[in-house]
């Protein structure tokens, strides 16, 4: 049985408009995004409910060393690198796990581990990431 669907099938430009993905698997790009703090707290209110988290896929590009640790709440980041070189951290039991990164790697940034990256190649990545009780601290010198 075929259905019809309104829906806005693109093609888009992850970098500049993500895709959230919600409950039951609908899509839903998020146009004109700012990926900035505002941005994602938007995003959250508008799409994401407790218990139903969702995903955003969303295209990056990150020249240098990320300033911080980020930590998901509500589920696992799957990162896929597309372009350059990282190397990401996840601190696991009180001990930093390092994984070097290129073109083709994926990796999984486990719900409720804290994880960073040192960019040695500006690094362009999709992230499929559960945004809701993301949390944040500065990393040390």
């Amino acid at each position: 049985m075929a259905t019809e669907s309104t829906a806005d099938t693109g093609p888009f430009d992850l970098g500049s408009t993500p895709i959230h993905i919600g409950p039951g698997s609908r899509t839903i790009p998020i146009a004109d995004f700012g990926f900035d703090v505002a941005s994602f707290e938007a995003y959250i209110a508008a799409h994401c409910r407790p218990g139903e988290p969702g995903r955003l896929i969303m295209v990056e590009t990150t020249p240098s060393d990320w300033p911080s640790w980020e930590c998901h709440g509500e589920g696992d980041e799957i990162v896929i690198v597309l372009e350059g070189r990282a190397e990401f951290i996840q601190e696991i039991g009180g001990e930093e796990r390092r994984m070097p990164v290129r073109p083709g790697v994926t990796l999984i940034n486990p719900k409720g581990i804290w994880h960073t990256a040192d960019v040695q190649e500006s690094l362009t990545a999709i992230y499929i990431t559960p945004c809701p009780g993301t949390e944040h601290r500065e990393r040390s010198s």
